[in-house]
């Protein structure tokens, strides 16, 4: 055997294991940057629905939708920028 073969089996479980919960963690803190999102767009609109007449509503909640489209926008700009300057 050559010495790329004999590869410790509890080595090799390790990293397994290592790589999975690193996947796993990494999974988590997507799904629960989402959901922080999504709770902190719904509580502004919220906000600024409580203070608005009703007929106008409508209006708040469209200008609050631009407004949330227009931030995230920006910040995939800016991440696609930063990754250039990384040279990814």
């Amino acid at each position: 055997m050559t010495q790329y073969t004999a590869v410790d089996p509890v080595l090799a479980a390790v990293l397994m294991t290592v790589g999975a919960a690193i996947t796993l963690v990494r999974a988590w803190i997507g799904h629960r940057t989402a959901v922080r999102t999504e709770e902190e767009h719904t509580r502004r609109t919220r906000i600024a629905v409580e203070g608005s007449e009703p007929a106008g509503r409508a209006a708040v909640v469209r200008a609050s939708a631009e407004l949330e489209a227009a931030s995230r926008a920006g910040l995939r700009a800016a991440a696609r920028t930063a990754r250039r300057g990384r040279g990814l």
